[in-house]
């Protein structure tokens, strides 16, 4: 029997990011990535575009996530949801060598 899910009275809030990464990086596992630092807020995390070709560099890829953040307790405010971002960001840099797209 599934178990019942809270839902949330508050808003959610998407905010999209592009990273640039070696081709050979699987995508699951960038998005797998970012669940994994997301913290309380990140409710989902979907891949929504891969780009190779003009602008990004020989070898590489971009990859465009769609990051779904909200809580159960109230609305969240700009820290918050940048706060959550940034860690995100700075873990998929680190676990996989990926910077932001300009």
């Amino acid at each position: 029997i599934p178990e019942a899910v809270a839902l949330s009275k508050f808003p959610s809030n998407r905010r999209d990011i592009a990273v640039v990464v070696d081709e050979a990086v699987a995508s699951g596992d960038i998005v797998n990535a970012c669940l994994e630092q997301g913290g309380e807020f990140l409710k989902d995390a979907k891949l929504f575009d891969v780009y190779v070709g003009k602008g990004v560099e020989e070898g590489k890829k971009s990859l465009a996530i769609a990051l779904t953040l909200q809580s159960l307790e109230r609305t969240l405010e700009d820290a918050d949801i940048a706060g959550a971002v940034d860690a995100i960001v700075a873990h998929v840099s680190e676990k996989f060598g990926a910077s932001l797209r300009d």
